[in-house]
Protein backbone atom coordinates (compact mmCIF):
# COMPACT_ATOMS: atom_id res chain seq x y z
CA UNK A 1 0.00 0.00 0.00
CA UNK A 2 1.31 3.43 -0.88
CA UNK A 3 0.97 6.52 1.23
CA UNK A 4 -1.07 9.45 -0.05
CA UNK A 5 -0.41 13.15 -0.26
CA UNK A 6 -2.11 15.36 2.32
CA UNK A 7 -4.36 18.36 2.46
CA UNK A 8 -5.23 20.66 5.40
CA UNK A 9 -7.21 19.11 8.33
CA UNK A 10 -9.49 20.43 11.10
CA UNK A 11 -9.62 19.68 14.83
CA UNK A 12 -10.96 16.73 16.83
CA UNK A 13 -10.32 14.38 19.73
CA UNK A 14 -10.14 10.59 19.84
CA UNK A 15 -12.97 8.64 21.45
CA UNK A 16 -12.10 5.64 23.64
CA UNK A 17 -12.40 2.21 22.02
CA UNK A 18 -15.52 0.12 22.56
CA UNK A 19 -15.02 -3.28 24.08
CA UNK A 20 -16.84 -6.48 23.33
CA UNK A 21 -19.89 -7.23 25.45
CA UNK A 22 -20.23 -10.84 24.41
CA UNK A 23 -17.85 -13.73 23.64
CA UNK A 24 -16.49 -13.92 20.10
CA UNK A 25 -16.77 -17.38 18.55
CA UNK A 26 -13.23 -18.54 17.98
CA UNK A 27 -12.41 -20.06 14.61
CA UNK A 28 -10.29 -23.15 14.12
CA UNK A 29 -7.19 -21.30 12.99
CA UNK A 30 -4.79 -23.98 14.19
CA UNK A 31 -6.36 -26.56 11.92
CA UNK A 32 -6.10 -24.14 9.02
CA UNK A 33 -2.45 -23.51 9.73
CA UNK A 34 -1.56 -27.17 9.96
CA UNK A 35 -3.19 -27.74 6.60
CA UNK A 36 -0.75 -25.28 5.09
CA UNK A 37 2.54 -26.56 6.67
CA UNK A 38 5.92 -26.74 5.04
CA UNK A 39 8.62 -24.26 4.18
CA UNK A 40 7.95 -20.96 2.48
CA UNK A 41 9.83 -20.68 -0.78
CA UNK A 42 8.36 -18.17 -3.22
CA UNK A 43 10.53 -19.50 -6.01
CA UNK A 44 9.32 -23.04 -5.44
CA UNK A 45 5.61 -22.36 -5.10
CA UNK A 46 5.07 -21.99 -8.81
CA UNK A 47 5.85 -25.66 -9.31
CA UNK A 48 3.60 -26.91 -6.54
CA UNK A 49 0.29 -25.24 -7.30
CA UNK A 50 -1.68 -28.19 -8.61
CA UNK A 51 -2.45 -29.51 -5.15
CA UNK A 52 -2.90 -25.96 -3.82
CA UNK A 53 -5.42 -25.17 -6.52
CA UNK A 54 -7.41 -28.25 -5.58
CA UNK A 55 -7.29 -27.34 -1.91
CA UNK A 56 -8.55 -23.84 -2.72
CA UNK A 57 -11.23 -24.85 -5.21
CA UNK A 58 -14.25 -22.52 -5.11
CA UNK A 59 -16.46 -23.28 -2.15
CA UNK A 60 -19.83 -24.84 -2.89
CA UNK A 61 -22.40 -22.03 -3.06
CA UNK A 62 -24.35 -21.82 0.19
CA UNK A 63 -28.12 -22.03 0.17
CA UNK A 64 -30.10 -18.86 0.67
CA UNK A 65 -31.55 -20.26 3.91
CA UNK A 66 -29.78 -18.96 6.99
CA UNK A 67 -29.45 -20.99 10.20
CA UNK A 68 -32.49 -20.74 12.48
CA UNK A 69 -32.64 -18.10 15.16
CA UNK A 70 -31.77 -19.20 18.69
CA UNK A 71 -34.59 -19.74 21.15
CA UNK A 72 -35.94 -16.60 22.75
CA UNK A 73 -34.06 -16.05 26.03
CA UNK A 74 -35.83 -15.98 29.37
CA UNK A 75 -37.56 -12.74 30.16
CA UNK A 76 -35.44 -10.14 31.89
CA UNK A 77 -36.57 -7.44 34.27
CA UNK A 78 -38.07 -4.43 32.52
CA UNK A 79 -35.29 -2.23 33.84
CA UNK A 80 -32.64 -4.23 31.92
CA UNK A 81 -32.23 -4.20 28.12
CA UNK A 82 -32.41 -7.59 26.38
CA UNK A 83 -29.09 -9.35 25.94
CA UNK A 84 -27.35 -8.80 22.62
CA UNK A 85 -26.91 -11.95 20.56
CA UNK A 86 -24.84 -10.90 17.57
CA UNK A 87 -24.67 -14.40 16.14
CA UNK A 88 -28.46 -14.72 16.01
CA UNK A 89 -29.91 -11.27 15.33
CA UNK A 90 -30.12 -9.47 12.02
CA UNK A 91 -27.78 -6.51 12.41
CA UNK A 92 -29.76 -4.40 9.97
CA UNK A 93 -29.54 -1.07 11.77
CA UNK A 94 -26.52 1.08 12.50
CA UNK A 95 -27.07 0.67 16.22
CA UNK A 96 -27.15 -3.12 16.08
CA UNK A 97 -24.31 -3.53 13.62
CA UNK A 98 -21.93 -1.15 15.38
CA UNK A 99 -22.65 -2.87 18.68
CA UNK A 100 -21.58 -6.17 17.14
CA UNK A 101 -18.56 -5.04 15.08
CA UNK A 102 -16.25 -4.62 18.06
CA UNK A 103 -12.60 -3.86 18.48
CA UNK A 104 -12.20 -7.27 20.16
CA UNK A 105 -13.68 -9.01 17.13
CA UNK A 106 -11.45 -7.12 14.71
CA UNK A 107 -8.34 -7.74 16.82
CA UNK A 108 -9.16 -11.46 16.98
CA UNK A 109 -8.83 -11.66 13.19
CA UNK A 110 -5.56 -9.72 13.32
CA UNK A 111 -4.30 -12.17 15.94
CA UNK A 112 -5.05 -15.10 13.64
CA UNK A 113 -3.16 -13.38 10.80
CA UNK A 114 -0.22 -12.78 13.14
CA UNK A 115 -0.21 -16.44 14.21
CA UNK A 116 -0.28 -17.50 10.56
CA UNK A 117 2.74 -15.31 9.80
CA UNK A 118 4.63 -16.70 12.81
CA UNK A 119 4.04 -20.22 11.52
CA UNK A 120 5.34 -19.31 8.05
CA UNK A 121 8.67 -17.52 8.45
CA UNK A 122 7.12 -14.26 9.58
CA UNK A 123 5.39 -13.36 6.32
CA UNK A 124 2.13 -13.62 4.40
CA UNK A 125 3.72 -12.70 1.07
CA UNK A 126 1.76 -13.60 -2.07
CA UNK A 127 2.97 -16.91 -3.49
CA UNK A 128 3.93 -18.32 -0.06
CA UNK A 129 2.17 -20.68 2.29
CA UNK A 130 1.66 -17.82 4.72
CA UNK A 131 -0.64 -16.15 2.21
CA UNK A 132 -2.39 -19.42 1.43
CA UNK A 133 -3.05 -20.01 5.13
CA UNK A 134 -4.47 -16.48 5.39
CA UNK A 135 -6.72 -17.24 2.44
CA UNK A 136 -7.99 -20.45 4.01
CA UNK A 137 -8.74 -18.63 7.24
CA UNK A 138 -10.82 -15.96 5.49
CA UNK A 139 -12.51 -18.62 3.37
CA UNK A 140 -13.63 -20.53 6.46
CA UNK A 141 -14.93 -17.46 8.28
CA UNK A 142 -17.05 -16.36 5.32
CA UNK A 143 -18.23 -19.83 4.36
CA UNK A 144 -19.31 -20.48 7.94
CA UNK A 145 -21.17 -17.16 7.89
CA UNK A 146 -23.21 -18.31 4.89
CA UNK A 147 -21.69 -16.41 1.97
CA UNK A 148 -21.05 -17.84 -1.47
CA UNK A 149 -17.27 -18.01 -1.56
CA UNK A 150 -15.08 -18.40 -4.63
CA UNK A 151 -11.32 -18.37 -5.05
CA UNK A 152 -9.84 -16.88 -8.22
CA UNK A 153 -6.40 -18.07 -9.30
CA UNK A 154 -3.96 -15.87 -11.23
CA UNK A 155 -0.28 -15.75 -12.09
CA UNK A 156 2.20 -13.03 -11.23
CA UNK A 157 5.95 -12.40 -11.61
CA UNK A 158 8.01 -13.78 -8.71
CA UNK A 159 11.36 -11.96 -8.26
CA UNK A 160 14.67 -13.69 -7.62
CA UNK A 161 18.02 -12.20 -6.66
CA UNK A 162 20.88 -14.35 -7.90
CA UNK A 163 23.94 -12.17 -7.27
CA UNK A 164 24.92 -8.63 -6.37
CA UNK A 165 27.87 -6.41 -5.59
CA UNK A 166 28.27 -2.85 -4.31
CA UNK A 167 31.66 -1.21 -3.73
CA UNK A 168 33.60 1.93 -4.44
CA UNK A 169 35.46 1.70 -7.75
CA UNK A 170 38.86 0.12 -7.19
CA UNK A 171 37.90 -1.69 -3.98
CA UNK A 172 38.45 -5.43 -3.77
CA UNK A 173 35.69 -7.97 -3.18
CA UNK A 174 36.37 -8.08 0.56
CA UNK A 175 35.44 -4.41 0.83
CA UNK A 176 31.82 -4.85 -0.18
CA UNK A 177 29.34 -2.25 1.04
CA UNK A 178 26.52 -4.03 2.93
CA UNK A 179 23.29 -3.75 0.96
CA UNK A 180 19.96 -5.36 0.12
CA UNK A 181 18.83 -5.87 -3.46
CA UNK A 182 15.15 -4.93 -3.52
CA UNK A 183 12.58 -7.34 -4.93
CA UNK A 184 11.86 -6.43 -8.58
CA UNK A 185 15.17 -4.60 -8.97
CA UNK A 186 16.48 -4.77 -12.51
CA UNK A 187 19.75 -6.40 -13.61
CA UNK A 188 22.86 -4.48 -14.68
CA UNK A 189 26.59 -4.14 -14.06
CA UNK A 190 27.76 -0.55 -14.09
CA UNK A 191 30.36 1.86 -12.79
CA UNK A 192 29.14 5.42 -12.44
CA UNK A 193 29.32 8.47 -10.23
CA UNK A 194 26.93 8.86 -7.30
CA UNK A 195 24.75 11.96 -7.18
CA UNK A 196 22.25 12.81 -4.44
CA UNK A 197 18.86 14.23 -5.32
CA UNK A 198 18.27 17.96 -5.24
CA UNK A 199 15.03 17.45 -3.32
CA UNK A 200 14.84 15.78 0.09
CA UNK A 201 13.11 12.54 -0.90
CA UNK A 202 13.51 11.94 -4.63
CA UNK A 203 9.81 11.32 -5.19
CA UNK A 204 9.09 13.59 -8.17
CA UNK A 205 10.72 15.38 -11.09
CA UNK A 206 11.58 18.61 -9.18
CA UNK A 207 13.73 16.54 -6.80
CA UNK A 208 16.02 15.71 -9.75
CA UNK A 209 16.55 19.22 -11.07
CA UNK A 210 20.00 19.35 -12.67
CA UNK A 211 20.62 15.63 -12.18
CA UNK A 212 23.50 14.53 -14.50
CA UNK A 213 22.53 11.87 -17.02
CA UNK A 214 24.16 8.47 -16.56
CA UNK A 215 24.75 8.74 -12.79
CA UNK A 216 23.64 6.53 -9.90
CA UNK A 217 21.04 8.34 -7.81
CA UNK A 218 21.56 8.43 -4.04
CA UNK A 219 18.14 8.81 -2.42
CA UNK A 220 16.85 8.95 1.13
CA UNK A 221 14.06 6.54 2.03
CA UNK A 222 10.59 7.84 2.87
CA UNK A 223 8.05 10.29 1.51
CA UNK A 224 6.68 8.01 -1.22
CA UNK A 225 6.75 4.47 -2.56
CA UNK A 226 10.20 3.13 -3.44
CA UNK A 227 9.03 2.36 -6.98
CA UNK A 228 7.99 6.00 -7.40
CA UNK A 229 11.53 7.07 -6.51
CA UNK A 230 12.99 4.70 -9.09
CA UNK A 231 10.65 5.83 -11.87
CA UNK A 232 11.33 9.51 -11.13
CA UNK A 233 15.11 8.93 -11.11
CA UNK A 234 15.06 6.98 -14.38
CA UNK A 235 13.01 9.74 -16.01
CA UNK A 236 15.77 12.17 -14.95
CA UNK A 237 18.49 10.01 -16.52
CA UNK A 238 19.67 7.84 -13.61
CA UNK A 239 21.08 4.41 -14.54
CA UNK A 240 20.90 2.93 -11.04
CA UNK A 241 19.78 3.80 -7.54
CA UNK A 242 21.09 3.48 -4.00
CA UNK A 243 18.41 4.16 -1.39
CA UNK A 244 19.53 4.71 2.20
CA UNK A 245 17.41 4.20 5.29
CA UNK A 246 16.22 7.28 7.14
CA UNK A 247 16.54 5.55 10.52
CA UNK A 248 18.64 2.85 12.14
CA UNK A 249 16.16 0.07 11.35
CA UNK A 250 16.94 -3.12 9.45
CA UNK A 251 17.23 -3.27 5.67
CA UNK A 252 13.85 -4.27 4.25
CA UNK A 253 11.65 -3.14 1.41
CA UNK A 254 10.52 -4.01 -2.09
CA UNK A 255 9.64 -2.52 -5.43
CA UNK A 256 6.69 -3.53 -7.61
CA UNK A 257 6.49 -5.12 -11.06
CA UNK A 258 6.42 -1.62 -12.58
CA UNK A 259 10.14 -1.16 -11.78
CA UNK A 260 12.40 -1.20 -14.89
CA UNK A 261 14.10 -4.50 -15.73
CA UNK A 262 17.47 -2.88 -16.50
CA UNK A 263 17.96 -0.54 -13.51
CA UNK A 264 19.69 -1.97 -10.42
CA UNK A 265 18.28 -0.77 -7.10
CA UNK A 266 19.77 -1.50 -3.68
CA UNK A 267 19.03 -0.40 -0.13
CA UNK A 268 21.79 0.54 2.37
CA UNK A 269 21.79 1.61 6.01
CA UNK A 270 21.45 5.17 7.23
CA UNK A 271 25.14 5.11 8.25
CA UNK A 272 26.30 4.01 4.79
CA UNK A 273 24.11 6.66 3.19
CA UNK A 274 25.67 9.35 5.36
CA UNK A 275 29.14 8.09 4.43
CA UNK A 276 28.34 8.24 0.72
CA UNK A 277 27.21 11.84 1.18
CA UNK A 278 30.62 12.81 2.63
CA UNK A 279 32.71 15.07 0.42
CA UNK A 280 35.59 12.76 -0.58
CA UNK A 281 33.08 10.09 -1.68
CA UNK A 282 30.40 12.32 -3.13
CA UNK A 283 30.47 11.91 -6.89
CA UNK A 284 33.16 9.20 -6.74
CA UNK A 285 32.55 6.21 -9.03
CA UNK A 286 30.56 3.36 -7.54
CA UNK A 287 30.46 -0.19 -8.86
CA UNK A 288 26.91 -1.56 -8.72
CA UNK A 289 26.01 -4.98 -10.05
CA UNK A 290 22.77 -6.93 -9.66
CA UNK A 291 21.70 -10.16 -11.31
CA UNK A 292 17.98 -10.72 -10.94
CA UNK A 293 15.19 -12.57 -12.70
CA UNK A 294 11.43 -12.96 -12.65
CA UNK A 295 9.41 -16.14 -13.13
CA UNK A 296 5.70 -16.89 -12.94
CA UNK A 297 4.13 -17.86 -9.63
CA UNK A 298 0.52 -18.27 -8.58
CA UNK A 299 -1.63 -16.37 -6.12
CA UNK A 300 -5.33 -15.99 -5.40
CA UNK A 301 -8.19 -13.58 -4.83
CA UNK A 302 -11.08 -14.56 -2.60
CA UNK A 303 -14.54 -13.28 -3.49
CA UNK A 304 -17.54 -13.72 -1.17
CA UNK A 305 -21.08 -12.76 -2.12
CA UNK A 306 -24.35 -12.50 -0.24
CA UNK A 307 -27.15 -14.87 -1.17
CA UNK A 308 -29.67 -12.05 -1.06
CA UNK A 309 -29.96 -8.62 -2.63
CA UNK A 310 -30.62 -7.46 -6.18
CA UNK A 311 -27.92 -9.12 -8.34
CA UNK A 312 -28.22 -6.33 -10.92
CA UNK A 313 -26.65 -3.84 -8.47
CA UNK A 314 -23.53 -4.90 -6.56
CA UNK A 315 -22.09 -3.03 -3.59
CA UNK A 316 -18.46 -4.19 -3.46
CA UNK A 317 -15.74 -3.70 -0.86
CA UNK A 318 -12.17 -4.96 -0.83
CA UNK A 319 -8.95 -5.20 1.17
CA UNK A 320 -5.66 -6.77 0.14
CA UNK A 321 -4.79 -9.92 2.09
CA UNK A 322 -1.08 -10.21 1.31
CA UNK A 323 1.87 -8.70 3.16
CA UNK A 324 5.37 -7.81 2.00
CA UNK A 325 8.21 -10.30 2.41
CA UNK A 326 9.63 -8.49 5.43
CA UNK A 327 6.77 -8.98 7.87
CA UNK A 328 3.29 -10.08 8.89
CA UNK A 329 1.55 -6.94 7.64
CA UNK A 330 -0.85 -6.50 10.57
CA UNK A 331 -1.53 -2.85 9.80
CA UNK A 332 -0.70 -3.18 6.08
CA UNK A 333 -3.16 -4.64 5.54
CA UNK A 334 -4.34 -6.83 8.37
CA UNK A 335 -6.25 -3.76 9.63
CA UNK A 336 -8.41 -3.42 6.51
CA UNK A 337 -8.84 -7.19 6.21
CA UNK A 338 -9.89 -7.64 9.84
CA UNK A 339 -12.41 -4.77 9.81
CA UNK A 340 -13.95 -5.92 6.53
CA UNK A 341 -14.03 -9.57 7.58
CA UNK A 342 -15.72 -8.85 10.91
CA UNK A 343 -18.22 -6.53 9.20
CA UNK A 344 -19.08 -9.24 6.69
CA UNK A 345 -19.48 -11.78 9.50
CA UNK A 346 -21.79 -9.52 11.45
CA UNK A 347 -23.85 -8.65 8.34
CA UNK A 348 -24.46 -12.29 7.43
CA UNK A 349 -28.10 -12.14 8.64
CA UNK A 350 -28.87 -8.79 7.05
CA UNK A 351 -31.28 -8.92 4.10
CA UNK A 352 -29.63 -6.35 1.79
CA UNK A 353 -31.47 -4.56 -0.99
CA UNK A 354 -28.30 -4.68 -3.13
CA UNK A 355 -26.07 -7.70 -3.67
CA UNK A 356 -23.02 -7.53 -1.38
CA UNK A 357 -19.58 -8.64 -2.60
CA UNK A 358 -16.45 -8.78 -0.45
CA UNK A 359 -12.99 -9.14 -2.04
CA UNK A 360 -9.71 -10.09 -0.40
CA UNK A 361 -7.03 -9.39 -2.95
CA UNK A 362 -3.76 -11.21 -3.59
CA UNK A 363 -0.46 -9.73 -4.77
CA UNK A 364 -1.37 -6.11 -4.09
CA UNK A 365 2.12 -5.48 -2.80
CA UNK A 366 3.60 -6.60 -6.11
CA UNK A 367 1.62 -3.95 -8.00
CA UNK A 368 -2.18 -4.39 -7.64
CA UNK A 369 -1.96 -7.66 -9.55
CA UNK A 370 -4.90 -9.50 -8.00
CA UNK A 371 -7.45 -6.70 -8.24
CA UNK A 372 -6.28 -5.84 -11.75
CA UNK A 373 -6.73 -9.46 -12.83
CA UNK A 374 -10.23 -9.54 -11.35
CA UNK A 375 -11.36 -6.40 -13.17
CA UNK A 376 -9.74 -7.34 -16.48
CA UNK A 377 -11.36 -10.78 -16.52
CA UNK A 378 -14.80 -9.57 -15.42
CA UNK A 379 -17.25 -9.76 -18.36
CA UNK A 380 -18.77 -6.49 -19.55
CA UNK A 381 -22.21 -7.53 -18.35
CA UNK A 382 -20.83 -8.12 -14.85
CA UNK A 383 -18.92 -4.85 -14.84
CA UNK A 384 -22.17 -3.05 -15.55
CA UNK A 385 -23.62 -4.42 -12.31
CA UNK A 386 -20.93 -2.83 -10.11
CA UNK A 387 -22.64 0.04 -8.33
CA UNK A 388 -19.59 1.13 -6.33
CA UNK A 389 -16.33 -0.08 -4.82
CA UNK A 390 -15.04 0.66 -1.29
CA UNK A 391 -11.33 0.19 -0.54
CA UNK A 392 -9.90 -0.37 2.94
CA UNK A 393 -6.11 -0.38 3.17
CA UNK A 394 -4.08 0.56 6.29
CA UNK A 395 -6.78 1.86 8.63
CA UNK A 396 -5.05 1.51 12.01
CA UNK A 397 -1.67 3.22 11.72
CA UNK A 398 0.00 3.79 15.12
CA UNK A 399 0.67 7.52 14.61
CA UNK A 400 -2.51 7.93 12.60
CA UNK A 401 -4.38 10.57 10.68
CA UNK A 402 -7.92 10.15 9.30
CA UNK A 403 -7.78 10.50 5.52
CA UNK A 404 -10.33 9.74 2.82
CA UNK A 405 -10.26 9.68 -0.94
CA UNK A 406 -12.40 8.88 -3.95
CA UNK A 407 -12.97 9.12 -7.67
CA UNK A 408 -14.33 12.66 -7.30
CA UNK A 409 -10.83 14.01 -7.94
CA UNK A 410 -9.70 13.86 -4.32
CA UNK A 411 -7.73 10.74 -5.26
CA UNK A 412 -5.79 12.67 -7.89
CA UNK A 413 -5.78 12.77 -11.67
CA UNK A 414 -4.70 9.14 -11.96
CA UNK A 415 -7.92 7.86 -10.40
CA UNK A 416 -10.87 10.03 -11.43
CA UNK A 417 -13.96 7.86 -11.83
CA UNK A 418 -17.64 8.89 -11.95
CA UNK A 419 -16.81 12.03 -9.95
CA UNK A 420 -20.34 13.04 -9.00
CA UNK A 421 -21.18 9.60 -7.64
CA UNK A 422 -17.78 9.09 -6.04
CA UNK A 423 -18.19 12.40 -4.23
CA UNK A 424 -21.26 10.98 -2.50
CA UNK A 425 -19.21 8.08 -1.11
CA UNK A 426 -16.54 10.42 0.23
CA UNK A 427 -19.28 12.58 1.73
CA UNK A 428 -20.56 9.55 3.68
CA UNK A 429 -17.06 9.01 5.12
CA UNK A 430 -16.70 12.70 5.95
CA UNK A 431 -20.08 12.87 7.71
CA UNK A 432 -19.28 9.75 9.72
CA UNK A 433 -16.14 11.34 11.17
CA UNK A 434 -17.78 14.74 11.70
CA UNK A 435 -20.83 13.28 13.46
CA UNK A 436 -18.47 11.67 15.98
CA UNK A 437 -16.34 14.76 16.49
CA UNK A 438 -13.34 13.66 14.43
CA UNK A 439 -11.45 15.67 11.85
CA UNK A 440 -10.76 14.14 8.46
CA UNK A 441 -9.23 15.33 5.22
CA UNK A 442 -9.38 14.39 1.58
CA UNK A 443 -6.10 13.25 0.06
CA UNK A 444 -4.64 12.20 -3.26
CA UNK A 445 -4.56 8.39 -3.30
CA UNK A 446 -3.16 8.18 -6.81
CA UNK A 447 -2.85 4.72 -8.30
CA UNK A 448 -1.25 2.81 -5.45
CA UNK A 449 -4.05 0.68 -4.00
CA UNK A 450 -6.79 -1.63 -5.24
CA UNK A 451 -9.25 1.13 -6.08
CA UNK A 452 -7.22 1.91 -9.22
CA UNK A 453 -8.44 -0.96 -11.48
CA UNK A 454 -12.05 -0.03 -10.64
CA UNK A 455 -11.37 3.62 -11.38
CA UNK A 456 -9.99 2.57 -14.76
CA UNK A 457 -13.39 1.14 -15.80
CA UNK A 458 -15.45 4.02 -14.43
CA UNK A 459 -16.75 2.46 -11.19
CA UNK A 460 -17.47 5.03 -8.45
CA UNK A 461 -15.17 4.42 -5.50
CA UNK A 462 -14.01 5.66 -2.14
CA UNK A 463 -11.56 4.64 0.55
CA UNK A 464 -9.99 5.59 3.88
CA UNK A 465 -6.38 5.64 5.05
CA UNK A 466 -4.43 6.37 8.25
CA UNK A 467 -0.93 6.96 6.87
CA UNK A 468 2.30 5.10 6.05
CA UNK A 469 5.89 6.41 5.82
CA UNK A 470 5.19 10.12 5.68
CA UNK A 471 6.16 12.26 8.67
CA UNK A 472 3.47 13.70 10.94
CA UNK A 473 3.60 17.49 11.22
CA UNK A 474 3.12 19.52 14.39
CA UNK A 475 -0.23 20.72 13.09
CA UNK A 476 -1.33 17.13 12.45
CA UNK A 477 -0.27 16.13 15.95
CA UNK A 478 -2.50 18.91 17.34
CA UNK A 479 -5.39 17.60 15.26
CA UNK A 480 -5.08 13.83 15.67
CA UNK A 481 -2.69 13.43 18.58
CA UNK A 482 0.42 11.31 18.25
CA UNK A 483 4.00 12.41 17.75
CA UNK A 484 5.14 15.14 15.39
CA UNK A 485 8.33 14.42 13.46
CA UNK A 486 7.66 10.66 13.38
CA UNK A 487 6.14 8.56 10.56
CA UNK A 488 2.46 7.69 10.63
CA UNK A 489 3.63 4.07 10.54
CA UNK A 490 7.34 3.61 11.29
CA UNK A 491 6.95 -0.15 10.66
CA UNK A 492 5.48 0.23 7.17
CA UNK A 493 6.80 -2.66 5.03
CA UNK A 494 9.02 -3.86 7.88
CA UNK A 495 9.20 -6.86 10.20
CA UNK A 496 7.85 -4.79 13.11
CA UNK A 497 4.39 -4.51 11.45
CA UNK A 498 2.94 -6.81 14.12
CA UNK A 499 0.01 -6.75 16.55
CA UNK A 500 1.76 -3.97 18.47
CA UNK A 501 1.89 -1.79 15.37
CA UNK A 502 -1.76 -0.70 15.55
CA UNK A 503 -3.50 2.28 17.13
CA UNK A 504 -6.54 0.59 18.65
CA UNK A 505 -8.53 3.82 19.00
CA UNK A 506 -8.11 4.62 15.31
CA UNK A 507 -8.84 1.03 14.29
CA UNK A 508 -12.01 0.98 16.42
CA UNK A 509 -13.29 4.19 14.84
CA UNK A 510 -12.52 2.99 11.33
CA UNK A 511 -14.02 -0.47 11.87
CA UNK A 512 -17.25 1.35 12.75
CA UNK A 513 -16.88 3.43 9.58
CA UNK A 514 -16.44 0.27 7.48
CA UNK A 515 -19.57 -1.27 9.00
CA UNK A 516 -21.63 1.94 8.76
CA UNK A 517 -20.74 2.52 5.11
CA UNK A 518 -21.33 -1.06 4.00
CA UNK A 519 -24.73 -1.20 5.68
CA UNK A 520 -25.64 2.17 4.17
CA UNK A 521 -24.81 1.01 0.65
CA UNK A 522 -26.32 -2.42 1.21
CA UNK A 523 -29.65 -0.64 1.48
CA UNK A 524 -29.20 2.31 -0.89
CA UNK A 525 -27.95 2.93 -4.40
CA UNK A 526 -25.82 5.78 -5.59
CA UNK A 527 -27.87 8.28 -7.53
CA UNK A 528 -26.81 11.52 -9.26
Amino acid sequence: MAHFNSRNPCLHSIAPPRRARWPLSLLAAAALLSACGGEDNPAATAGSHASVGQALAPATPMSGTLPPEKDTPDAVPASQPPAIDCDAQANDTDERLLECVTLAGVRAHQTELMNIAKAHRGTRLAGTRGHLASLRYVQKVLTDAGYRVKVQRFQFPVPRVEASSLRMAGQVAGEEIPHLVLDYSGSAALTAGVTPTAGPRGCAAPDYAGFPHGQIALVRRGGCELTDKVLAAVAAGAVGMVIHNDDDGPLSGQLTVQAPLDVPVVLVSKTVGEQLLQRPLLGAPLQLQTQTSRSLGTSYNLIAESTGGDPSYVTMAGAHLDSVRAGAGINDNGSGVAALLETARQMARVAPKNRLRFAFWGAEEQGLIGSTHYVRTLPAAERAKLGLYLNFDMIGSPNHVFELYGGDGSAGEQAVSSPLLSAKIVDVFERFYADRGFASRRVSSGARSDHKPFADIGVPFGGIFTGAEQIKTAEEAKTWGGTAGEPYDACYHRACDTLDNVNEEALDVNADLVAHTLLFYAMQRLAP
